[in-house]
């Protein structure tokens, strides 16, 4: 009887996801979520607008899209492929930073409630002294099931 409980225990196991923010070993693995679930092979529905180029010391974006998300993961990346700058928050009820290989280098999700998915979400990047280009990629959830890794979805010049 114990071995048919913990079988379906195992089988029944849901994808998991962060409500409050990415957990901190996103920094390790690529930023990629550990909801037992792969990653989406479509393109993703999500994108940056915003500035081509850094304005007055930083770069003002928006990550959305038409589709809601609940949850996202966003760096700026060098030509090495290292995270680089500092997020500054500008919807603090959506969006919190988190230290990855510097300070606030890593933007990520606040809670949003799985039946008010947010269609945006706001923010400025400084380059910390940081010149050249960088990439801006995003792991994006739809819901704990549905998420793209780590997509380029913008290029700035700084």
């Amino acid at each position: 009887m114990f071995r048919l409980l913990l079988l379906t225990a195992c089988l029944a196991a849901p994808a998991y996801s962060y409500s409050a923010g990415a957990p901190t070993n996103i920094c390790s693995n690529g930023l990629t979520p550990e909801h037992g679930v792969d990653g989406q092979s479509s393109p993703v529905p999500y994108s940056f607008s915003g500035d081509s180029k850094a304005q007055n010391g930083k770069v003002s974006l928006t990550l959305g899209g038409s589709n809601g998300f609940l949850g996202f993961a966003v760096q700026a990346r060098d030509a090495n492929d290292k995270p680089v700058g500092k997020f500054k928050v500008v919807e603090g009820t959506k969006s919190q930073t988190l230290t990855c290989g510097g300070a606030d280098d890593t933007l990520t999700h606040k809670k949003i409630p799985h039946d008010s998915p947010i269609k945006s979400v706001a923010f400025d990047w400084d380059p910390a002294g940081y010149k050249g280009k960088v990439k801006f990629v995003a792991t994006v959830a739809q819901d704990g099931g549905t998420y793209w890794i780590r997509k380029v979805l913008k290029e700035v010049e700084v």
